[in-house]
């Protein structure tokens, strides 16, 4: 196994991966279901993330087989705040076959590095409520919660 940066051959795989980690969040939530041009609109993102300079987007291949991939970006909060810039790891998925190997611990070492050498002392990122596999491994890196989104279906007014 080894950890790389994605390129565009690797995309139909990392594809793949969004369409298995977006299912598992709608078994938990049923707002993660997909659009029916989800995974067309997500490789959109994905190509604008990997030509982006403020941008890292990580495979993990086990021969030509993609495992996992992460899309992590620099981002930017409100000019209000002293700390403006800030690391945004937007996705890290590992095949459920793959998972509890250490895959996903050490491609979030290979973010940090990329985010330290960008100056970002600060990373932030979004985990579904429900999703306690998600949440336990953030956790057991050292995340912390600090602001939560609170949601209304206004049908139910």
């Amino acid at each position: 196994m080894e950890i790389i940066p994605a390129t565009q051959g690797h995309v139909p795989q990392i594809l793949e991966l969004w369409k298995e980690f977006e299912d598992f969040h709608k078994e938990i939530d049923s707002f993660f279901t997909r659009s029916k041009d989800g995974h067309v609109k997500f490789g959109e993102f994905v190509h604008r993330q990997m030509d982006s300079e403020d941008s890292l987007v990580l495979v993990a291949v086990n021969g030509k087989d993609v495992i996992a991939y992460s899309i992590s970006r620099i981002s930017k909060h409100p000019p209000v705040f002293e700390l403006e810039s800030y690391g945004d790891i937007i996705d890290l998925a590992v095949t459920s076959t793959d998972r509890r190997r250490g895959i996903g611990t050490e491609m979030l070492g290979k973010i940090y590095e990329w985010f330290k050498s960008r100056g970002m002392n600060r990373v932030e990122l979004r985990v579904a409520v429900r999703n306690q596999i998600g949440y336990s491994f953030w956790k057991k890196h050292g995340f912390q919660d600090y602001i939560h989104t609170l949601y209304r279906l206004m049908d139910e007014a």
